[in-house]
């Protein structure tokens, strides 16, 4: 009887390739987006400094917004008008 050696387990870095080259086939499943839905809006997170979220809430609250209507308003505004970055006005 012969002496056969074990066969090589696989590794971490063996089942990371073979995933990506499953996943790069042509007839592979798309990937699905993280998040929640609701409704016809995509549930974030997002992370935003203590005082820049203590200003967004002033505001919002001025002009009877919630925190994150105010930043649904915001982001609309950027992407349909560009945003301006010390004084450089930038077209989205």
């Amino acid at each position: 009887m012969a002496i056969t050696k074990p066969p090589k387990k696989k590794t971490d870095i063996d089942n990371i390739a073979a995933d990506a080259f499953i996943s790069g086939a042509p007839d592979a499943q798309a990937t699905k987006p993280k998040g929640v839905k609701k409704g016809k809006k995509q549930q974030i997170t997002l992370t935003i400094s203590p005082e820049l979220l203590e200003k967004i809430d002033e505001k919002a609250a001025e002009i009877g917004q919630s925190r994150a209507g105010y930043i649904n308003m915001a982001c609309h505004n950027a992407v349909d008008h560009g945003i301006q970055i010390k004084g450089n006005k930038s077209e989205l």
